[in-house]
């Protein structure tokens, strides 16, 4: 389904559901009235989740979201906007399978007639939750990830089936890469350990993935030492989680080619920030910033590396702050051509590239983020004897 068809059939769900629930404020939700009005609002439901599993809205300050973008105000939007913003609904999440019983219960509630809690504990297709009011997105959405084993091993899957997709240069859903970073972003700002979330890479066919998703980690902990919140700290985390979406084309035996790369070969691992960035832009949901971050990470604080751009060109804050989180989990990760290094050597090399490959400002701030929160990493194998392939750039 398009997003223009998204659109006009949320509106459609939106115009049933003030109309329901209206009338049960005037009647009642039992009243005959309100029932007759129940059929059109669970048509419109089924009509939607017959092409999306799953429907997530989510409310700020009276501005209703859909796929992280404000709908265009009319007076349905705004009447919903304003109620659940008034007694408290920050998000909304209803899935595929929903019924007449879920529905009543969502209206019992939202007219006041019983607590929201309720309905967290009798409807499984139906949740909602509050909106932590400095960020704009929701704290419950997503129960909290402190550290990446703890995903279960459905979402582990569908978190690589999106990646295994990006590959094949399928049209995907990013629902899992959102719904992951508002995990951590919740976790992290109860302070847990954002280190302690970093990936072990146990697997060379699994480095891009893995890479990935500490990049976003190593983001979202930049950005929170950095005073960043809200939309812009998530989409921080989103971006460093796409950042290398180009590379995932690319053939394996040239990424873990232990030897020096060709020309050719160097020409093709070039060509993966911008194959990246133009394959995000058609997708939907994908944060603008993202576009730019997976087209700018390997571009230099110098601008000195690729693609090439004129002189001046001005990199958006998000590619530098990955930069630096790029740099480090690629010093800190075993690779075919190189050894992993322990933190005092990372620390000494990133110095030396700050004010050239790297942000020097955000270079100093991140090392002494990691030096902060006592350089706690997972296990990994420590190995100096690989040299370091001579043009090789994660």
């Amino acid at each position: 389904m398009s997003n223009n068809q998204s659109i006009i059939q949320l509106r459609e769900i939106l115009r049933h559901l003030a109309q329901v629930i209206s009338t049960a404020a005037l009647y009642s939700p039992e009243h005959p009235r309100t029932l007759s009005c129940t059929p059109g609002l669970i048509d419109s439901l089924q009509g939607f989740l017959a092409d999306e599993p799953e429907l997530n809205l989510i409310v700020a300050d009276n501005v209703m979201l859909y796929l992280g973008k404000p709908l265009e105000q009319d007076h349905n939007v705004l009447r919903m906007s304003k109620l659940f913003t008034r007694i408290g609904i920050g998000f909304i999440r209803i899935i595929r399978g929903v019924e007449s019983a879920d529905v009543r219960q969502l209206v019992r509630c939202v007219c006041g007639l019983e607590s929201l809690d309720v309905l967290k504990t009798i409807s499984t297709k139906i949740s909602i939750g509050s909106v932590d009011a400095n960020s704009g997105r929701d704290d419950t959405y997503e129960a909290a990830v402190a550290t990446f084993s703890q995903l279960t091993a459905q979402q582990l899957e569908n978190l690589k089936e999106t990646y295994d997709g990006i590959a094949l240069q399928e049209r995907m859903d990013f629902r899992n890469v959102i719904s992951l970073v508002a995990g951590f972003i919740d976790s992290f700002r109860r302070e847990s350990n954002p280190l302690m979330a970093l990936v072990p890479i146990r697997d060379l066919d699994e480095y891009t993935f893995t890479h990935s998703i500490n990049v976003g980690i190593l983001n979202i902990a930049q950005g929170m030492s950095l005073g960043i919140v809200g939309l812009t700290l998530h989409d921080l985390g989103i971006a460093g989680m796409l950042h290398d979406t180009g590379k995932t084309c690319i053939d394996r035996r040239i990424i873990q080619k232990p030897g020096k790369l060709t020309d050719e070969e160097f020409a093709i691992i070039q060509s993966h920030p911008s194959n990246g960035a133009q394959y995000l832009m058609g997708q939907k949901g994908v944060p603008a910033v993202a576009v730019i971050t997976a087209y700018e990470h390997h571009m230099r604080y110098d601008l000195q590396g690729y693609p090439k751009v004129p002189d001046g060109w001005p990199l958006n804050l998000c590619s530098q702050i990955t930069m630096v989180s790029d740099t480090f989990d690629a010093l800190r990760t075993r690779r075919i051509y190189k050894g992993s290094w322990d933190f005092p050597k990372v620390c000494g090399h990133m110095m030396a590239l700050a004010g050239s490959q790297l942000n020097p400002d955000l270079t100093i701030n991140f090392l002494k983020l990691l030096a902060g929160l006592g350089e706690t990493f997972p296990e990994l194998p420590l190995d100096d004897t690989i040299p370091a392939r001579e043009n090789y750039c994660e």
